[in-house]
């Protein structure tokens, strides 16, 4: 029953599905307070802990999600709502990694963090890392379907996130592109997939 899943969480209207089937794949979040929230945002998405929360012990802490309905022309492709439903599983799988990335943490390493953000370099390792625990928590096919689509709209080999939209292309893998993705997920749970000599 994908309803066990929605204990301590606010789903956000219209995306129950998607949502709940990626919170399906991180039981240990389970206990943990989650408000999911539709509302204007450049960022399409964002995770971060509530404000109050920033100051408790690790555990006891509640986190909100914002999914963007409104931003800039530029990323209006990568909204939400113009996702297909196997790459709003996949972002939302990326986001949950934020959350237990931030729930195993206590607080001083939160305000080192925090620090981190302040660091083009510290944030491509940070966001880096936060794909792989999406694919340990196994939506790597699903973050893949997100990580095409993004390259393939934005038409650009690299992505660096919404900040760096205007600024042309990059090249740095702050993101894991699709080949790295593909190279990361475990192979159960891929076993359609068969070993060519010389790939």
């Amino acid at each position: 029953n994908m309803l066990q899943y929605a204990a301590h969480k606010q789903l956000p209207q219209g995306y129950e599905k998607e949502t709940l089937e990626a919170l399906s794949h991180f039981p240990e979040l389970k206990d943990i307070t989650i408000k999911f929230r539709v509302k204007k945002s450049f960022a399409t998405l964002k995770t971060r802990p509530t404000f109050l929360s920033m100051f408790m012990p690790k555990g006891h802490r509640s986190y909100i999600i914002t999914i963007s309905n409104k931003t800039t022309a530029k990323l209006v492709p990568l909204m939400f709502a113009n996702l297909s439903e196997e790459a709003r599983v996949g972002v939302i799988g990326h986001e949950l990694s934020h959350v237990v990335d931030f729930s195993k943490i206590n607080d001083w390493q939160c305000l080192k963090m925090a620090i981190g953000h302040l660091s083009p370099y510290y944030l491509d390792h940070f966001e880096y890392n936060t794909d792989m625990i999406c694919i340990q928590h196994g939506l790597g096919k699903d973050l893949e379907t997100w990580s095409s689509y993004i390259r393939k709209t934005m038409h650009t080999v690299f992505w660096r996130g919404a900040d760096y939209v205007y600024k042309g292309d990059d090249k740095y893998e702050r993101y894991m592109n699709p080949s790295t993705i593909e190279k990361n997920i475990p192979a159960k749970e891929t076993p359609s997939l068969q070993f060519i000599p010389g790939k």
